[in-house]
């Protein structure tokens, strides 16, 4: 067992110092697992969550189609033009469009654009750029956790657990949508005196000089392969299960993202392939198979059902007690350590504990915890890849910031986020809709 637990701390570190590629780091834990017998090489296939790695890998490829269109930057510009500009309804559009981009898309993707557009007309309309991605961040973060595949820990926890994209857009996609709304009136009363006071920047040189730095063309037919795909594979995620049961062929998550993005490529012209190709994350999926792995070699030692023990205890007294543990401890976890492999782990938890007698609802503990480890990652540059991207970009396009700014302008928003989430949980719990 201490082998196992040792590679993985080991690997955890690494990860956390942000000083070696995460995917290498991963892999490497997971060959010194085989290395050293934990596991063999025959477990390791069995151990990798495919369904994981398949509707990731077919999400990636229609994103990274729409991204080479410029359908992300063209849907930014055309959203700040309807409102013209003005910084205070500019951040109310840029707020919103993170949260719900987020519910369909990798929010790395997300904030790579948006940290990029808000910098360039923050500087230019002479407003701090930094509250302003913070906020966009937490937004992406919360919205994120409202769908299957809105952030990575809920791919994993739905595809380990057998939650559809239904399921969550049902549970968890009302609390997220709440909680979000309720974390832009926040982040709105608390810039609303600069961002009124920016408005005295704005004029038709200001607006010119946006419009330069963001000029660029939008491929109608990149787009149109991009957004037909995109749409399908939604679809196919939400009407997968009984799709498969009216046609008799077995449809999973995996299938119903990469068979659009497979049609996807196929359409595309060669030139156009190799740029959505070269733009893949093929880093993410190296780092989930490596996650995979060492997830795989702590739960072969029997490492987690020790730890569902431990939280069934918790349940004895009352079920609201484990549940709202599920929501508060891995989401303050989540603010310090990656909250994908924290998810991980906590799945096969998730499944031991749903083994025990006299155990809340397996779902109820499914929407507490991924709840909580999406929202409670806004709460340091490291806590969500989301934020690991906008902290890099302010800190190259800004100028130095520190982790004590980012702690002072999300930590709060994090813990409201939370307190409303887990109250909403709650109340799912008392009523029994879960």
């Amino acid at each position: 067992m201490w082998i196992a637990i040792i590679i993985f701390v080991l690997v955890y570190v690494a990860i956390a110092s942000e000083k070696f590629p995460r995917h290498w780091v991963a892999m490497l834990g997971g060959v010194l697992l085989i290395v050293f017998g934990v596991l063999s090489p025959a477990d390791v296939g069995i151990t990798i969550n495919w369904e994981t790695l398949g509707l990731l890998a077919g999400m990636f490829v229609l994103v990274s189609i729409l991204t080479e269109s410029g359908f992300f930057k063209w849907l930014a510009m055309t959203a700040a033009r309807k409102v013209n500009y003005r910084p205070g309804a500019l951040f109310v559009v840029l707020f919103l469009m993170a949260t719900f981009l987020s519910m369909f898309m990798d929010s790395i993707t997300v904030m790579l654009f948006l940290s990029a557009l808000t910098v360039q007309i923050c500087h230019l309309l002479k407003l701090d750029p930094v509250p302003i991605v913070i906020a966009e961040v937490v937004g992406a973060n919360t919205g994120g956790s409202a769908t299957l595949v809105g952030d990575p820990p809920n791919v994993i926890l739905g595809t380990t657990l057998g939650f559809s994209f239904s399921d969550f857009a049902t549970h968890t996609g009302p609390i997220a949508i709440i909680t979000a709304l309720v974390l832009l009136v926040i982040f709105y009363t608390i810039n609303r005196k600069s961002l009124n006071e920016s408005q005295r920047w704005l004029n038709p040189e200001t607006i010119q000089d946006i419009e330069s730095l963001n000029q660029g063309r939008l491929h109608p037919q990149l787009t149109k392969i991009g957004l037909t795909g995109f749409i399908i594979a939604v679809l196919l995620l939400v009407f997968h299960v009984p799709l498969s049961h009216a046609l008799g062929i077995p449809i999973n998550a995996a299938m119903a993202a990469l068979f659009p993005a497979t049609i996807a490529i196929f359409l595309l012209k060669d030139k156009h392939k190799k740029r959505v190709i070269l733009k893949l994350d093929g880093e993410s999926i190296l780092f989930f198979c490596g996650l995979f792995i060492l997830i795989g070699g702590l739960e072969k030692v029997h490492l987690f059902e020790g730890l569902a023990e431990g939280f069934a205890q918790l349940a004895e007294s009352h079920h609201a007690v484990l549940v709202i543990v599920l929501h508060w401890l891995p989401g303050l976890m989540s603010g310090v350590v990656d909250n994908v492999p924290l998810a991980l782990a906590m799945s096969y938890v998730l499944k031991d504990l749903a083994a025990l007698p006299g155990m809340p609802a397996l779902s109820l503990m499914v929407w507490s915890l991924a709840l909580g480890v999406d929202i409670g990652g806004s709460m340091t540059p490291i806590g969500a890849s989301a934020n690991v991207v906008a902290y890099g970009y302010l800190e190259r396009h800004h100028g130095k910031m520190g982790w004590k700014r980012w702690l002072q302008g999300a930590v709060p928003a994090t813990l409201i986020g939370m307190v409303i989430a887990s109250s909403l949980i709650l109340m799912k719990s008392l009523i029994g809709w879960y």
